[in-house]
């Protein structure tokens, strides 16, 4: 075969030598060189020899670097604190059946103690009897007796419950508790709920955020109770602000709209039983006892769990939480699949809020946040598309560091109906993505969906006892193509 004309010749065995010469001719020493040469030879082939640094002709390249240690006075749980007990204002009222007392406190509106006796009597008989729960500690009489006490109070107080002294001596966290409500608190059933439901969490783990205690209590009461106002109130101020964390620490009016994750675990990953995931990923959370401090040490917390049980991989956790950022986006009226049905009652109040509404012809364009995102927060936009375009979408999205968001498009038909789901590549350490959903035509928009996960990366995922959390902004071009 001839060779193309084009081809380089090989060098005949003249050139070679005069190659090879130059070459040597560059590289040649001088006899003090070579001595020095030798010199490191001898040190680089020692240094290589067992309990000697590594420098040429080692085994290969070492395992991976452990992460750093966290710096030791970071938080790593609430506080620690136990409740001061109300003033007693008279006797208690207590049940006949189930170890629940009210006491009605100095106010002469008391007369609806009696009520609440009921409520609590139905709160732990659905809870203990039904579900099998344990019940609350005993609190060795320090209200009066060894029973659940819950104090009536002025009206206007918020509800809480406060956890006793914690108990020392025990393998876990858990203490008793007591609760205060307003004397007219309505509706009574679903306070009472959440009094029983908070005390019998303190028994499973009490170094558990006062925020997630508060969102499984809510979770109990509607896989137990009827909905009412307060529940829909709760749902509409977590999708009106959708960019706020949906698993935090502090207790904050918000945390009963944390019950959303909890009933979409149940929704997508249980197996039937009411509120089973919840519960069993805040057992499963209860760690050694906390040493006494300040603070208790809540490791393994509730995220924790989630992770090990749903995510061994951060790609595996991005889905997850952007599974369940979609799944708040059809919640309520938008809810056109029957997607969420134990929520269906909450109508327009589950509509979530729309960062962006922008027209399809209005493209290219690029849109940022009014607020930043919390850690587990989410953001939506929405592309609206009047006729029928048979173009395609170019998506990026550029991030704050160090925190990596999961984005997820869905292309909706005009009967409210996820047509094609695109989920857009999660880089954990990148904050640059780029997607093109191709074809749009059919639509009548295009729905964005965006979860801050927080954390630092693999090796901090986030954690809900290093309050108070950084949220991160992000922005999002869009294009026609």
């Amino acid at each position: 075969m001839v060779a193309p004309s084009n081809a380089r010749a090989a060098p005949t065995s003249d050139r070679f030598s005069e190659y090879t010469r130059g070459v040597r001719a560059s590289v040649k020493c001088r006899p003090w060189q070579r001595g020095v040469f030798r010199a490191l030879v001898g040190a680089s082939v020692f240094a290589s020899l067992p309990g000697h640094g590594q420098i040429l002709f080692g085994p290969g390249p070492s395992g991976p670097r452990p992460p750093a240690p966290l710096d030791p006075r970071i938080p790593r749980g609430s506080e620690a604190h136990a409740g001061t007990r109300p003033a007693e204002g008279g006797p208690p009222g207590c049940s006949f059946r189930y170890p629940v007392c009210v006491h009605p406190g100095s106010s002469r509106k008391a007369a609806n103690a009696l009520e609440w006796v009921t409520a609590l009597e139905d709160a732990y008989e659905r809870l203990v009897g039904a579900l099998g729960l344990p019940p609350p500690r005993d609190d060795w009489g320090r209200g009066g007796s060894p029973a659940l006490d819950l104090y009536l109070a002025p009206s206007g107080t918020a509800l809480r419950v406060e956890p006793d002294d914690l108990e020392v001596g025990g393998g876990f966290d858990e203490a008793s508790a007591f609760c205060v409500a307003a004397e007219d608190e309505v509706p009574v059933a679903r306070a009472a709920t959440l009094c029983v439901a908070e005390a019998i969490a303190l028994r499973i783990d009490a170094s558990e955020t006062p925020f997630s205690r508060r969102a499984l209590a809510t979770e109990l009461w509607w896989s137990t109770g009827a909905p009412t106002s307060a529940d829909a109130a709760a749902i509409d101020d977590a999708q009106a602000e959708p960019e706020r964390g949906i698993v935090a620490r502090d207790l904050t009016h918000r945390a009963e709209g944390g019950a959303l994750l909890l009933d979409y675990l149940d929704l997508a990953r249980g197996r039937g039983a009411p509120s089973g995931v919840g519960l069993a990923t805040y057992a499963l959370s209860a760690g050694p006892a906390s040493p006494v401090g300040l603070r208790y040490t809540n490791e393994p917390d509730t995220l924790d769990v989630l992770r090990a049980t749903f995510g061994p991989t951060p790609s595996d956790v991005a889905r997850l939480f952007g599974d369940f950022a979609l799944a708040r986006a059809f919640l309520g009226s938008r809810d056109a699949e029957g997607r969420w049905p134990s929520l269906a009652w909450v109508g327009d109040f589950g509509r979530v809020r729309f960062e962006w509404s922008v027209p399809w012809d209005s493209l290219p364009r690029t849109l940022a946040p009014a607020h930043p995102v919390e850690p587990t927060g989410s953001t939506y936009l929405w592309v609206a598309i009047a006729g029928d375009a048979h173009e395609s979408l170019v998506f990026q999205a550029d991030t704050e560091p160090p925190s990596p968001f999961r984005w997820v498009i869905v292309l909706v038909d005009r009967n409210g109906r996820a047509m094609r789901r695109i989920d857009v590549p999660f880089l954990e350490r990148e904050t640059h993505v780029e997607r093109v959903v191709g074809d749009v035509s059919g639509a009548s928009g295009v729905l964005i969906a965006g979860t801050n996960l927080g954390g630092i990366g693999p090796s901090y995922p986030f954690d809900p006892d290093f309050a108070p959390f950084e949220p991160h902004a992000y922005t999002v071009y869009l294009a026609k193509q």
